[in-house]
């Protein structure tokens, strides 16, 4: 299935729904190099930042364009200095792979020092007091984001927040991103968003034959019961914060992309 190009379309149907009058911010952690997501907020009118510590002269071009406020530093748990390893993909340099996590499968041996700040430290910085939308992609790096949600006031946590998942190779292997400890990590994403009271989710994965999965967060037993396809290779969960839709619009919405619901999941976990 067309992962990025889903989401996107699931976002752009969505956040006007979400923010009709556009109050919130929108922030885009781990840009990359392709599939700019904060390029579609700034598009549908709302105020974006992008956080990416190796911006492209495409990804600088857009910022001026629209504007995006650019942060080149990478999000973490604390405000200084971290070792960003580079990303390597294929025997070749791939910044879209590039973590702080040494062990993660896309890193590489060549590193850099870069700068970082924590969640509350960004969110100050930019002066957000409403978050509409909170896309991460930092390859393995997530849970250690969306821990600190814990600690947001109620008013600051984002209407939708998407994490990706998974990566470079099949969960059947349980390696790579699939690790023991990598997918630890994206369950206890789900984990702390379920605390914070997010429910209505929706996953969109990479794996030929699979479905989008509609599921209900808050019904869902994190110790017994586990969203991710067996095949699973990659992909993105969004998870919504006191707003749902209906499985037919995230239907229709996906079906172009390459994969339709999963219906048998919908009826199990969503009312």
């Amino acid at each position: 299935m067309r992962v990025e190009a889903c989401c996107q379309a699931l976002l752009e149907h969505l956040l006007p729904d979400l923010d009709p009058q556009r109050q919130g911010l929108c922030v885009d952690v781990g840009v990359g190099t392709f599939a700019f997501y904060c390029e579609l907020f700034a598009r549908l009118g709302f105020a974006t930042v992008a956080v990416e510590p190796s911006p492209t002269d495409k990804l600088r071009a857009v910022c001026q364009q629209y504007p995006i406020q650019l942060i080149e530093q990478c999000l973490s748990d604390r405000v200084g200095t971290q070792t960003l390893h580079m990303g390597q993909f294929a025997n070749l340099a791939n910044s879209n792979f590039s973590s702080l996590a040494a062990d993660w499968f896309g890193a590489s041996t060549d590193t850099r020092p870069v700068t970082t700040l924590d969640l509350a430290t960004l969110l100050g910085q930019v002066g957000a007091t409403q978050i509409t939308a909170f896309k991460l992609d930092i390859e393995g790096w997530e849970p250690i984001v969306i821990q600190q949600f814990a600690d947001l006031p109620a008013e600051l946590l984002p209407r939708v927040v998407m994490f990706e998942y998974g990566g470079g190779g099949s969960r059947q292997k349980g390696e790579k991103g699939w690790s023991s400890k990598f997918l630890t990590g994206s369950v206890d994403c789900l984990r702390h968003l379920q605390q914070r009271g997010y429910s209505f989710s929706v996953m969109v994965d990479y794996a030929s034959g699979t479905g989008v999965k509609v599921f209900d967060l808050q019904t869902l037993d994190l110790d017994l019961d586990s969203p991710f396809y067996a095949n699973g290779v990659y992909g993105n969960i969004l998870c919504f914060h006191q707003q749902r839709f209906t499985a037919e619009r995230i239907n229709r919405i996906c079906t172009p992309y390459g994969g339709g619901l999963a219906n048998w999941l919908v009826s199990k976990w969503v009312s």
